[in-house]
């Protein structure tokens, strides 16, 4: 490497060298040994637990499709990682944020819900969808299906308002 440290020049020129390339293999070690999301770890489909979107409940109806196909991804224990949500540190992100997305909401979960937690949640997604407080900004910049036009956040309300009387 630098064998000549003598003076003070020599050893800040001799680390503008070496710094670089020590950077771009710490990175590249980060990427390939950081523990990227799994599929396994994202997924945790549990027993019994069924592709949600294949139910009665959301295949019935537009508003239903168009929920499973924005929310689903976050909300449900059907996540898709796209490429680069196997590469750290945004792995860790995304993990955090479906982590997050299902504790709040998991439409896998929906039949385990009681009746007053699924009344409850019928309520508020009208809300959250409208506001465009869901999917988040930041989830829609890279994530086209998500992005719902008014007719989606139209459909969606009159598909929760619907389910909403059927869980009276």
């Amino acid at each position: 490497m630098c064998r000549y440290l003598s003076a003070l020049a020599n050893g800040r020129a001799c680390l503008m060298r070496v710094l670089p390339p020590v950077i771009v293999l710490l990175i590249l070690a980060l990427i390939a040994f950081g523990g990227p999301v799994s599929r396994k770890q994202t997924a945790q489909v549990s027993l019994g637990s069924h592709e949600y979107s294949y139910a009665e409940r959301f295949r019935a109806s537009e508003g239903g499709k168009t929920l499973a196909r924005a929310c689903g991804n976050c909300h449900s224990n059907q996540t898709n990682l796209p490429w680069y949500g196997h590469v750290v540190p945004l792995s860790w992100w995304i993990k955090k944020h479906v982590r997050e997305g299902r504790q709040a909401l998991n439409f896998s979960e929906w039949t385990t819900y009681s009746a007053r937690r699924r009344f409850d949640e019928l309520e508020s997604i009208c809300g959250v969808v409208s506001s465009g407080r869901m999917p988040p900004p930041s989830y829609r910049v890279l994530h086209p299906e998500s992005r719902l036009e008014t007719q989606d956040k139209k459909l969606i309300c009159a598909w929760a308002a619907n389910e909403t009387e059927h869980e009276q």
